[in-house]
């Protein structure tokens, strides 16, 4: 029996009926013809002539090898074509561009035709050519008010209108306003609207939420701006409303938009206002076709099993119903592993035992990312939170068995930070943002600083230019470091006389970074460095480059994959704090193991997580876990699984009478 592929050109929602029928079908497919369903349907929707496409993309699905196909197929139709790839995540980003420019498909000439960037990277090109908008004016080159400096612009903004009230004009509040595109009326935050986009045009600087807003109005004022015909959008699910409307007007007049998305992978509504009812709203729509992936070529049929049945629990009204299957069923694959331990040092060392098993295919995996052989990870090890601070002192341990397989590291600390500021300032005076920053260095009083600022406004000067001992004091000391960061001295002298200015937090890893990346004698490095602070508010969105054992938050790990995913905080405190969501996309991470670590006493803990009652059986193996002396052992069910953790927790919970029972590690 076949099926047709799954596309409704009309832009009618699949009806249930159907799906269900559907998916019963493609179930009872063989390995090899699900392969060739996904292979065809994947072909049939990217050569399809809809011109705008909401493709529903499940996790491991294949979406990029879609957009390859897409892109190809729009090039094939039109040669003088311009196409534009769109995603959160830089490092989606990198892989579809590298696959883009790797495989083969296109011509040299037609890559030239192709750009991948990053959404927030797009909208600072449209801003920065259009040197900002009508309503606020931009010089070249401006910069990003990064997580850093956010609080600090902010607190200026409050203090120059005079508001005193902290607790109800938050940066927060603002931001949230600014992501819904909807900015509140009343006097008090106009004003508060006004002063903050007179600072932002002083200090020529410009929030992540503030851009997206006008990059919308470049695009509206100067249409010229946008070069392409052809538009790839990716993980719309975590778009906002004021992302929505600046995509809307990107493709006003597109030849072809292809929009991709997954309303059950929506993670970001807290850190930047993420709406699901924005994909579901076009599902249900008829501006946009619909089409479905419904094979998950990543993962092994358990984890596949495991992750719908677990969606499937907390299904919301008007979700978007879709099919999600394994891509091969009769291989052998290993299934859900769920661990009890009874401490956090149980955990750790569970983990260092997996690592020290793996040790040969983790340093091979190291050797072929560093060579670019390789792009993912072979261990990701995900946590509720970014410090694992519920293992307490275990977490070092946990830090240091993972810093063996580390890459270079790409952040830079504050203190390089710190005196790139001070260098920027004396080789760019007239640049007041890094004079800001300075101020604030330097200690400063807000309040003072504020004054400056308005004076300086009022009388079309910059900081540098006002006749003040405050501010000449501060650039006396930017120009006192830069002589010495372009002094012919040792790295260790450099530092010993930059401290007898300045406070430095830690010396020695500053050393090892200017040995590397010498400040005063670099050129081009100073603007990607403070680039990489800008970019610094992404950082749980972004990973730049890959590790063979990488640790990061659950959240972190979007856009990622890993042949081994263990899960840390799988426990009835830690959990609380990730929304299925969030867990249904770590599940997913894994290509050939997943494991579920419950260990007892993490910040609290003392059982395993609900998320558990909501995981299928039969996708499923339980495990106890002792560290001394190492034992693995395997336990019949889920209730020996929890009656386990409960029998410990007992054992330390009950008074002791007379001989101490043996402690259980």
């Amino acid at each position: 029996m076949t099926t047709r592929y799954l596309i409704n050109e009309d832009g009618s929602p699949f009806d249930s009926a159907e799906l269900i029928k559907i998916k019963t079908i493609l179930e009872g497919l063989s390995d090899q013809n699900r392969k060739d369903f996904r292979n065809s349907n994947a072909e049939h929707i990217a050569q399809h002539a809809c011109p705008k496409l909401l493709v529903v993309s499940g996790p491991g699905t294949g979406k990029s090898t879609l957009f390859k196909q897409k892109i190809d197929n729009w090039l094939q139709s039109d040669s003088a074509a311009r196409v534009l790839a769109l995603s959160f995540v830089r490092k989606l980003v990198t892989d579809l561009a590298s696959d883009i420019t790797g495989d083969g498909l296109l011509t040299e000439d037609q890559k030239k035709q192709v750009d991948v960037q990053t959404l927030h990277k797009y909208a600072r090109s449209i801003v920065e050519r259009n040197h900002g908008t009508h309503g606020r004016s931009l010089k070249p080159h401006f910069k990003i008010i990064g997580e850093v400096w956010k609080e600090v612009v902010w607190n200026d903004t409050l203090l120059s209108v005079g508001q005193i009230d902290l607790s109800e004009y938050t940066w927060r509040k603002f931001e949230k306003q600014l992501h819904d595109f909807d900015l509140l009326t009343s006097p008090e935050w106009r004003a508060i609207h006004e002063a903050y986009s007179m600072l932002c045009s002083f200090y020529n600087a410009v929030g992540f939420a503030d851009l997206i807003i006008l990059a919308t109005c470049a695009l509206a004022e100067n249409p010229e701006l946008n070069e392409h015909h052809f538009f790839i959008v990716d993980e719309y699910q975590d778009f906002n409303q004021a992302e929505e409307l600046f995509i809307k007007e990107l493709t006003r007049n597109s030849r072809s938009t292809l929009i991709v998305g997954d309303d059950d992978q929506v993670l970001y509504e807290k850190l930047k206002s993420g709406k699901a009812s924005l994909i579901r709203s076009l599902y249900s729509g008829n501006e946009y076709g619909n089409a479905m992936l419904p094979f998950c070529g990543r993962c092994g049929r358990h984890i596949v099993r495991a992750a719908e049945y677990f969606i499937q629990q907390y299904l919301e009204p008007g979700c978007i119903e879709k099919i999600y299957l394994p891509l091969e069923e009769s291989s052998s694959a290993v299934k859900v592993q769920a661990v009890a331990c009874a401490a956090s040092s149980s955990a750790v060392d569970y983990i260092a035992k997996f690592i020290e098993e793996h040790r040969d295919e983790i340093l091979e995996r190291k050797k072929r990312l560093e060579c670019g052989e390789e792009k993912d990870a072979f261990l990701l090890i995900l946590s509720p939170s970014k410090k694992v601070d519920f293992y307490g002192k275990n977490s070092t341990e946990l830090f240091r068995i993972v810093a063996e397989y580390k890459n270079e590291e790409n952040a830079f600390s504050k203190d390089y930070f710190k005196i790139l500021s001070y260098y920027t300032l004396a080789n760019h005076q007239d640049d007041n943002f890094s004079f800001r920053k300075v101020l604030h260095y330097e200690k400063v009083n807000s309040t003072l600083v504020v004054q400056f600022v308005q004076r300086a406004i009022r009388e079309g000067k910059h900081l540098f230019e006002l006749d003040e001992p405050m501010t000449a004091a501060t650039l006396t000391k930017a120009n006192q470091i830069n002589e010495i960061l372009i002094a012919d001295f040792q790295t260790e002298e450099k530092i010993s006389q930059m401290r007898k200015l300045i406070e430095l937090e830690n010396p020695e890893h500053l050393k090892r970074e200017l040995d590397k990346y010498p400040v005063g004698n670099l050129g081009g490095i100073v603007r990607t460095k403070l680039q990489e602070e800008e970019d610094a508010e992404l950082s749980e969105l972004e990973v730049k480059r890959m590790s063979s054992v990488e640790l990061m938050t659950i959240v972190g790990s979007k856009g990622l994959s890993a042949e081994h995913v263990i899960i840390l905080g799988f426990d009835n405190v830690n959990m609380n704090y990730v929304s299925k969501n969030s867990f249904y996309v770590a599940m997913t991470r894994a290509r050939k193991s997943l494991h579920l670590i419950s260990a007892l006493g993490s910040g609290g803990s003392r059982n395993t997580s609900n998320y558990l009652n909501n995981l299928p059986d039969k996708h499923m193996d339980f495990y106890r876990y002792k560290k001394s002396p190492r034992e693995l052992r395997s336990l019949p069910n889920r209730t020996s699984f929890v009656g386990y953790l409960r029998y410990v927790f007992g054992l330390r919970s009950a008074p002791r009478v007379g001989r101490t029972p043996r402690s259980q590690s």
